[in-house]
């Protein structure tokens, strides 16, 4: 059995290798740019995030007690709430910060997501059955103005 050993033209080769450093450029690169996003820039779309996700989960719990919307509907839009709100947490947990000012910022950015995640549950409890739509509405409120708070004070290397 005699094995046919094929050469590759110098000319194809040469093609095949620039894809190839192309190609691992371009994976470079990519790794480069995803690593730019700072401790900042990171906690200020988590606290946009958290700002957004409650909002919505307040308009739907005043829709429902206005009986303006179905009950399916706003438990939805909840779980899409706390979807929102425990991402967010979870990106301000992994955030590594390097500077003292933004850890501080973390903590109290964490703090004040679970404040929304809380209500959020306290909602779609209620919803159940367990609890009252208008505590919850009340702990919602709380959560917005805590994270509207922290959207709009200026933090330190961050645009709020």
């Amino acid at each position: 059995m005699a094995r046919e050993v094929v050469r590759m033209s110098p000319t194809r080769a040469r093609d095949r290798w620039a894809r190839i450093a192309a190609g691992a450029w371009g994976v470079a690169l990519v790794a480069a740019l995803a690593g730019c996003a700072s401790p900042a820039a990171t906690l200020d779309g988590a606290t946009g995030q958290g700002v957004s996700a409650v909002a919505t989960a307040r308009v739907v719990v005043q829709q429902d007690l206005d009986r303006r919307t179905f009950d399916t509907t706003a438990i939805a839009t909840l779980g899409d709430a706390r979807t929102e709100l425990t991402d967010a947490a979870t990106t301000v947990s992994e955030t590594d910060v390097t500077t003292a000012e933004d850890a501080a910022w973390r903590a109290e950015l964490a703090d004040a997501l679970a404040r929304g995640i809380r209500a959020v549950n306290a909602a779609r409890d209620a919803m159940a059955g367990v609890g009252s739509l208008e505590e919850a509405l009340a702990e919602l409120e709380t959560a917005a103005t805590e994270l509207e708070g922290l959207e709009s004070t200026t933090h330190p290397g961050g645009v709020g």
